[in-house]
Order: C-alpha cells, then sequence, then structure tokens
C-alpha cells in the first residue's frame, strides 16, 4: 500500500508491505534524501503506528495530494 503526503513543493511517500522474508511487515517513510525502515511482527503494531505517522504528518502541515492535480 503507498500513501504520498505533500507540502508545498516536498513529497514523502509512505509505503506499508510485508517483509521480504515473510516474517512480518515493513513501514517504509522515503523522504527526499533518505529511507526510514520500520519492522513490525503484529499487524496491530503497524496499524497503531501508521495512524500515529498519519497524525504527526497532517499536524506538521502535511496533505495527501490533490487527485485532480495529478
Amino acid at each position: 500500500m503507498l500513501y504520498f503526503f505533500q507540502r508545498a513543493e516536498s513529497v514523502i511517500r509512505c509505503e506499508i508491505r510485508l517483509d521480504w522474508n515473510g516474517d512480518g511487515y515493513e513501514l517504509l517513510i522515503h523522504e527526499r534524501d533518505a529511507v526510514c525502515v520500520e519492522r513490525f511482527r503484529e499487524p496491530t503494531a503497524l496499524a497503531s503506528r501508521w495512524s500515529e505517522l498519519e497524525g504527526e504528518l497532517i499536524k506538521a502541515g502535511w496533505s495527501e495530494p490533490d487527485a485532480r492535480r495529478v
């Protein structure tokens, strides 16, 4: 699952996927010059972290891109 957030000309891409070795899940946060990877064994822990991160991004002024502009 991919999520995009935009603020001015900057974009953050968040990706939720299965861990490459099949032992859980990964949350990847792609920023301009870096990628942060967080790993989770339980889907509930991942869902909790995603909810927290999404709230932090929105509070910091990030929003989902306007689909009409894409």
